[in-house]
């Protein structure tokens, strides 16, 4: 499947976040992919040779567990063994991976035992919560999860403007020259914000042998990003952007 150029970095370097909130339609697959990268041990996970990477597409990993495959909803009980079993050490790979294939049917109560283990939990054990949108799932775990879109329409547009805003960035233009297009974006939503400006991050990171003078402006944005995960409308933040550029 195509995957945002940001995602691929991280996974490549191993810099994947603990936690991620997968939403869009075609959410299982990405977390598919994102669990395979967690369990990988070859050299540039997902490789897809690996034990790993073959157990993981066969289903089969131990160190991947898919909860509520069903859809049925977890009980609270279920997920106190979950919670207890994320504190047994992985069987074979560097992490242990826990997919709740659907984190719309959590109860709060549900929600709240997860969230205090993606909190406090032990370092090598991951997350992929899994459901249609975002507003699903509480706010807490929300904010305590990287939200990514699977790619689609939306992510592909995003992609383009990433790409887009990287180059203005490049170009040495005068801030002012980006306005008109940062304005253009006031209509986006936050997901879609923060999926731009980790397409624009990547780019310039890989530009950055060549330019150091880009670190001051990556710097900048970094915060940017964080933020998207925060109730700040759109407006604001393509706002923050163009006083960071």
């Amino acid at each position: 499947m195509e995957v945002p150029e940001y995602l691929k970095t991280r996974m490549a370097r191993r810099k994947l976040a603990h936690a991620y909130l997968v939403v869009g339609e075609n959410r299982r697959p990405l977390a598919d992919l994102l669990a395979a990268a967690w369990v990988c041990t070859g050299e540039a996970p997902p490789c897809g040779q690996c034990p790993g990477c073959r157990k993981a597409k066969l289903g089969i990993h131990p160190d991947i567990v898919v909860a509520d495959p069903e859809g049925e909803g977890l009980k609270a009980e279920a997920v106190r063994a979950l919670r207890s079993d994320a504190y047994v050490l992985p069987n074979e790979a560097p992490r242990k991976v826990y997919l709740l294939a659907h984190g719309e049917l959590l109860n709060p109560t549900g929600q709240n035992i997860l969230l205090k283990l993606i909190e406090e939990g032990p370092p090598y054990a991951s997350f992929l919560f899994l459901a249609p949108n975002p507003e699903l799932l509480l706010p807490t775990i929300r904010s305590r999860c990287e939200t990514i879109r699977a790619p689609g329409e939306e992510t592909a547009l995003a992609s383009q403007e990433g790409e887009t805003l990287a180059q203005l960035i490049l170009s040495g233009a005068p801030p002012e020259e980006s306005l008109p297009f940062l304005i253009s974006l006031e209509k986006r939503d936050r997901e879609a914000i923060a999926l731009l400006l980790e397409e624009t991050v990547a780019r310039l990171t890989a530009a950055l042998p060549g330019r150091p003078d880009l670190l001051p402006v990556l710097d900048r944005l970094a915060p940017i990003r964080r933020a998207c995960a925060f109730n700040i409308s759109p407006g604001h933040l393509c706002g923050w952007i163009a006083a960071a550029l």
